[in-house]
């Protein structure tokens, strides 16, 4: 039913923003954009009632992405909660009152587990084991301060063997690499827990009383040498096959580590993993050719086409055959803009280059100038030395962040004052790759998406502040006014805010 004023002229939040509820007894009523009344329910202190995901309808809410729902409130004693709540139920009859409550089916982190080293069995091997010690926080690559819950766990650390890798996948882009690196350690709701990225190509999962750390061995040990004296035995963790390095061979990398070696995973610390540590409790069917198939499906993909940059205008036909322009790339020549305009200028910073330029820019939801605690060092110019170093060291800080090469060419003239290429910084200038706020949690920055229908062709491209225009809905008008004055064909805008993400 459709509320009536004695409801819309109550005081309300979104529930985006239900923090926000105070602290007392009172009716609650979810509406959504059209005043649709969809819940009615009471509660004796209502902040309280919507922390979190506490709310047992909160899932059924949150999992339609295309309904806004706003939470209205009434403040009433306690004592008439119950009476009033069966009035206003029986006079708005809202849809969920009625339903049944829908739970979210959650699984065990262990099949998470098996499914992903399923997946990765072929080009990994463990390692060793890092026992509890109270005077180390547990091993990782980055500057990250720990989470709470995994100080005094035993940790099992798995590398992959990046020259297996690519005896496998033979992947022919970066982009396609970068894609096969992330695809086993993708988000998954129905989880108990998840995959924590601590770094692009580190991540790390507890499970079961045990933490689990995945990284690339190149990327930690760069000594050639250690290569050689990697052997290893067939074993399993959680059941799931997998190789690790025999004792002998482990004892003889660590004699051979020498001072290049990165000291912040200490090698040393490690002993010998001898058997399964980890013992199921659900022993859920996992189907590991299922996992170990769909990596070789993403590695096709992008060999044919069918996922990366170019892939829907690869694939798309004009929509007229006397169409005078039938590709981006036509487009950009149209324009008179040159393709190679960045092909030698430098830009190299992380894994992306040609078919993907970097860009800087600057968030909206964070202030390096006010020295805002930032987990992660930065990286940057200092007295003409590249270095890594606390924020407080730079006078100006972005964040790295990257785009189709094509799409920033095509709209660069009209984004230049919220994003830049990624060029060579000045002194006292740095980039951090993943802003972290908190141990866990970071911003995702704005965007803006630029769709030419014609060509079957868009792109997001992330944006963010300039001193003249300072917040989200400031740029967003800017780049609205520009690009309607602009010359390129059948141009449609679409814009994602700034989000923190986990």
């Amino acid at each position: 039913m459709i509320a009536d004023d004695l409801i819309l002229k109550l005081p309300k939040v979104s529930l985006s923003s239900k923090d926000l509820l105070p602290e007392s007894s009172g009716l609650y009523y979810v509406l959504d954009s059209s005043n649709m009344v969809w819940y009615i329910g009471q509660a004796k202190n209502l902040y309280k009632r919507w922390q979190g995901k506490a709310h047992h309808r909160f899932y059924q809410l949150e999992v339609q992405k295309k309904r806004a729902y706003t939470i209205y409130y009434e403040l009433v004693p306690t004592s008439q909660l119950d009476v009033l709540e069966k009035n206003r139920i029986d006079q708005y009859h809202p849809h969920l009152n009625s339903s049944p409550v829908k739970t979210k089916k959650v699984r065990p982190t262990e099949t998470l587990l098996r499914e992903t080293l399923s997946a990765i069995a072929d080009f990994a091997f463990i390692v060793g084991v890092e026992l509890p010690s109270p005077n180390h926080e547990p091993l990782t690559s980055c500057t990250l301060p720990p989470k709470k819950n995994i100080v005094g766990l035993i940790g099992i650390h798995i590398c992959i063997d990046t020259s297996t890798f690519q005896e496998i996948f033979q992947p022919t882009s970066v982009e396609e690499q970068a894609a096969l690196c992330k695809a086993p350690f993708v988000s998954r709701k129905t989880y108990a827990n998840k995959w924590d990225t601590i770094h692009f190509l580190e991540n790390r999962l507890c499970v079961n009383g045990y933490v689990v750390t995945v990284n690339f061995w190149e990327r930690l040990y760069r000594q050639t040498k250690l290569d050689d004296l990697r052997e290893y035995t067939l074993t399993t963790l959680a059941t799931s096959p997998i190789r690790a390095l025999t004792p002998a061979s482990l004892l003889n990398v660590q004699n051979s580590l020498d001072s290049e070696t990165s000291l912040r995973f200490d090698l040393k610390r490690l002993v010998p993993y001898e058997s399964d540590l980890i013992q199921l409790h659900f022993n859920e069917p996992v189907d590991c050719e299922l996992y170990k198939a769909n990596l070789q499906q993403i590695s096709a993909d992008y060999k044919a086409g069918r996922r990366g940059c170019g892939s829907r205008s690869s694939q798309s036909q004009p929509i007229s055959s006397d169409s005078e322009v039938k590709s981006i790339e036509e487009l950009l020549i149209k324009q008179e803009i040159d393709i190679n305009k960045y092909a030698q200028s430098g830009i190299s910073h992380g894994w992306s280059h040609g078919e993907r330029i970097k860009l800087y820019i600057r968030p909206f939801g964070f202030d390096f100038s006010q020295n805002q605690l930032m987990y992660g060092l930065v990286y940057g110019r200092l007295e003409d030395r590249w270095v890594r170093g606390a924020s407080s060291n730079f006078e100006k800080v972005y964040l790295l962040s990257s785009v189709d090469t094509k799409a920033w060419l095509l709209v660069e003239e009209y984004l230049q004052d919220f994003a830049k290429p990624a060029l060579p910084l000045s002194n006292r200038e740095g980039f951090v790759e993943k802003l972290y706020i908190s141990p866990r949690k970071f911003i995702v920055p704005a965007r803006v998406n630029i769709r030419l229908e014609s060509l079957n062709y868009s792109a997001w491209i992330p944006i963010g502040f300039s001193p003249s225009y300072p917040t989200f809905e400031e740029v967003k008008a800017e780049i609205c006014r520009r690009f309607n004055r602009s010359s390129l064909p059948e141009l449609k805008l679409g814009f994602k805010k700034e989000t923190i993400g986990k």
